[in-house]
């Protein structure tokens, strides 16, 4: 295997696709039964509430006329309070939901400046607890790749 140089996203690139990822997760088409919320970036608030934080992300490659290849890393989380199994379980397979959209979505949308969003790869089949509050909530995640081009 090479030795990868691996370069991290500029402070302007990260802010920028950040942003563009947060509105891409809030055009997820609500299912009957899915919960009333919206999507916020990087915060968790309130009782109930679904958050899209970003993780890192880095460089791929670059070419001669300045586009590059780069992913990011990101977190779906949903933060609520089930006091059954039932609705843990919904809970659980509401974040679900979101990243299979995520991932089968063949019509991605343009990104800002001419990014193009390439592939959104979910890490796991099934969205994990990530932490029980001291108000009783509970919150349940998965972590994400999205891979994008500038030309």
């Amino acid at each position: 295997m090479p030795n990868e140089k691996i370069e991290p996203l500029s402070a302007i690139e990260c802010d920028t696709v950040e942003k563009a990822l947060w509105e891409l997760v809030k055009q997820y088409p609500k299912e009957p039964g899915d919960p009333n919320v919206t999507a916020q970036y990087d915060e968790l608030d309130a009782k109930t509430s679904l958050a899209v934080l970003v993780l890192g992300g880095r460089y791929k490659s670059r070419n001669v006329l300045g586009g590059f290849t780069a992913e990011i890393n990101f977190r779906v989380a949903y933060k609520s309070s089930p006091t059954t199994s039932p609705q843990r379980i919904n809970s659980q397979a509401f974040v679900g939901r979101i990243m299979r959209w995520l991932e089968n979505t063949k019509d991605l949308p343009l990104l800002t400046n001419g990014r193009t969003i390439t592939k959104i790869t979910a890490s796991g089949a099934i969205p994990y607890k990530d932490e029980t509050g001291q108000d009783k909530s509970t919150v349940y995640a998965a972590d994400a790749v999205m891979e994008y081009e500038v030309e």
